[in-house]
């Protein structure tokens, strides 16, 4: 779970502590969840006794979901074509899947639309968290599409390096392409060493043999 802000909030009941929560954060009901630290109990005679319920209270998940949805409804309205959006949180990862018709202009030539928008949902996001946050933007299944083609491309090269007994110099590619490579060599290739060289936004893999 994702905790964005948290404070510590006391009250005759719970009810009341989270209205106190939803009031201070400037949240939705939804957005907020706790832990009691101190349960309420009414005491004996005339409340003597009596003690306050004592909850830490703090921003969830769903604050940051809202958030998404709010910023894809800006940009994807700037589209005709009807595009879906489904956001689940796995952990400290979110994942954005966009489906629909015309998601070309969306997922852009090689990719590279889908991975500027994803940068920029990523940025918007960790300002409001402390906990770094991990943002994936998949567009039609593109990246599902795309693992394959690298894996592809993957394959070829180590086939090359194991021929010329040299090292290969990929084309450069986002994070989660050379994160591909990285794995499927290191599954597929285990003698064959790979490491990421240069930078962003031309940061590319090295095949190279051993």
């Amino acid at each position: 779970m994702i905790k964005i802000k948290s404070q510590q909030f006391t009250s005759k009941n719970l009810e009341e502590a989270l209205e106190k929560a939803q009031l201070e954060f400037g949240v939705e009901k939804n957005e907020i969840s706790y832990k009691v630290i101190q349960e309420s109990s009414k005491g004996f005679l005339f409340g003597i006794g009596s003690k306050p319920i004592i909850i830490d209270a703090f921003i969830n998940e769903n604050f940051l979901v809202n958030k998404i949805k709010e910023f894809l409804s800006e940009v994807l309205i700037h589209f005709d074509e009807d595009i879906k959006t489904n956001i689940k949180v796995f952990g400290k990862t979110i994942v954005i899947y966009l489906d629909g018709d015309g998601l070309g202009k969306l997922i852009g030539k090689h990719g590279r639309t889908l991975g500027a928008l994803q940068h920029l949902i990523m940025i918007y996001i960790n300002r409001m968290t402390d906990t770094k946050v991990d943002i994936k933007l998949d567009i039609g299944e593109y990246r599902k599409k795309r693992r394959r083609k690298i894996e592809e491309i993957a394959e070829q090269a180590a086939l090359k390096v194991k021929k010329q007994k040299n090292e290969v110099e990929l084309a450069p590619m986002f994070s989660f392409e050379r994160k591909t490579v990285h794995e499927y060599i290191r599954k597929n290739h285990p003698e064959i060493k790979t490491k990421s060289v240069g930078l962003e936004p031309y940061r590319k893999v090295v095949l190279i043999s051993q």
